[in-house]
This record gives structure tokens, C-alpha cells and sequence, in this order.
């Protein structure tokens, strides 16, 4: 039975390159001046929600390419594995999340026929879920309120409209 593999995340931080002209070359300074920038451009790096949310968009890309290779009863109670279809709607939403700058938290196979993409906010959940049938729905819930789930009737138009109210749960 194949297994999800755990990936290694590739390493997205942007290279840093750059060039300085103090006049007169001193290496005292021009180091002092380096470490001072590179030093503060790293500190940009890590508090960008897009460089952050890189890793785990790749993760989540990375995972549903392992959807591929499941068969029928993956999960060892008869769930039927990700169709052309789920993996096709899911690479859809993935683009639109990473455009929205939400990243998931999980992409994984659903034990309903199809893939889950679950986010995670302190005590705050939500999940898009897409059938092999073609169709989406999104559910969001935590400890303190009842679940609000609905369907994307129409993927395309319904899409932004979830996404923002998923964000907007998950920061409740």
C-alpha cells in the first residue's frame, strides 16, 4: 500500500546579492556595512508572509503529487483514491490561496474520495474539501463556536468569496 511520503522543503530564501562602492576600500567598513544590510535584508526574509507561506505551498504541491500513485482503499477502509479531477481542482485552489497569501497548514487524500486542504489558527480550523465528483466544499470550526461548512456551487466565482471568509474565521 503506498504511503504519503514525509518531503523535505525545498529551500526558498532569496539569495542576497549585491554590490557596495565606499571610494576607498576599506575592508574594516565594507565588512561592518555587508553584515549590517545582509543582516537586516535576512530579518525582511523571515517576517514575510510570502517567503514564509513559500514552503509550505511547495509542501502542499509536493503531497499532491503523491496522490498519484494511492490506490483504491489507501486508507485501508475502502476510500477511493484522488481523481484527475480532485488533483486538477485542488492545483486550482492551491494557486488561488497562494495569490490570497493563505497558506494550508495540510494538503492530504480524503478517506470521502478526493483531497483535503486543512488550515490551522491557534484553536481555529477550516478545510476545503474537493470530491472526485467535482465538487468543493469548506467547513470552518473551532472549540468555542459551531462548524459553518457550504458548498462552492461554482468553484470560479465562489473560490474568493471562501477563501476570505476562511481567513477571516481562522483569525476569530
Amino acid at each position: 500500500m503506498p504511503q504519503l511520503a514525509a518531503a523535505q522543503v525545498a529551500d526558498y530564501s532569496p539569495t542576497i546579492v549585491f554590490n557596495c562602492s565606499f571610494g576607498q576600500n576599506d575592508e574594516a567598513e565594507t565588512s561592518r556595512a555587508y553584515e549590517d544590510l545582509r543582516a537586516k535584508l535576512m530579518e525582511s526574509f523571515r517576517t514575510s508572509a510570502f517567503w514564509r507561506s513559500k514552503p509550505r505551498f511547495a509542501e502542499a504541491r509536493k503531497r499532491l503529487k503523491t496522490t498519484l500513485s494511492l490506490e483504491r482503499d489507501w486508507d485501508t477502509y475502502g476510500a477511493e483514491s484522488p481523481n484527475d479531477v480532485a488533483r486538477t481542482l485542488a492545483a486550482k485552489i492551491l494557486d488561488a490561496l497562494e495569490a490570497d497569501l493563505l497558506p494550508p497548514t495540510r494538503l492530504m487524500p480524503s478517506s470521502e474520495g478526493g483531497i483535503a486542504i486543512s488550515f490551522v489558527e491557534g484553536e481555529n480550523r477550516a478545510a476545503i474539501e474537493i470530491y472526485n465528483t467535482g465538487e468543493v466544499a469548506a467547513v470552518t470550526y473551532s472549540a468555542h463556536s459551531e462548524p459553518v461548512a457550504w458548498e462552492l456551487s461554482n468553484v470560479d466565482s465562489a473560490l474568493k468569496n471562501a477563501i476570505s471568509d476562511i481567513r477571516v474565521r481562522l483569525a476569530a
